[in-house]
């Protein structure tokens, strides 16, 4: 995770705003992420934007599975969200990476990557706060 000491952290999460304006999330290994924790992540990202509609890099290598209801939570912002960059890096990851975006449909751009430094070039393109 992110050593930066502006990034939040909580037991299941850590999350912080590069000076690129993207904001990103690393989750626990093998996290149960559930709706508690979408609600704690979507706080943690309006402090950090200021409620600005900003692109999100995630990194899924190695988190367990949202619930439905964390899901449904995420998607559900899709005026804090500009754009989503999944980063998968396992098999398990990409399955994860595709059922979210077939279920969920989430009303703003969503993309699987393998690798950070691509997820973060093309959500670059989103702008975000600063």
């Amino acid at each position: 995770m992110n050593d930066d000491p502006s990034a939040t952290t909580q037991p299941k999460f850590r999350m912080w705003l590069g000076p690129d304006g993207v904001v990103q999330m690393t989750w626990v290994s093998q996290a149960a992420i559930g709706l508690e924790d979408a609600t704690a992540a979507i706080a943690v990202m309006t402090e950090l934007t200021a409620g600005r509609r900003s692109p999100l890099s995630v990194d899924l290598r190695d988190s367990g599975a949202p619930s439905r209801p964390a899901r449904l939570e995420f998607t559900r912002h899709g005026d804090l969200v500009s754009a989503v960059g999944l980063i998968v890096g396992t098999p398990l990851s990409r399955v994860m990476g595709n059922f979210f975006l077939r279920v969920s449909r989430p009303p703003y751009p969503v993309r699987l990557f393998d690798d950070e430094a691509s997820a973060l070039a093309w959500l670059r393109g989103f702008g975000g706060a600063r």
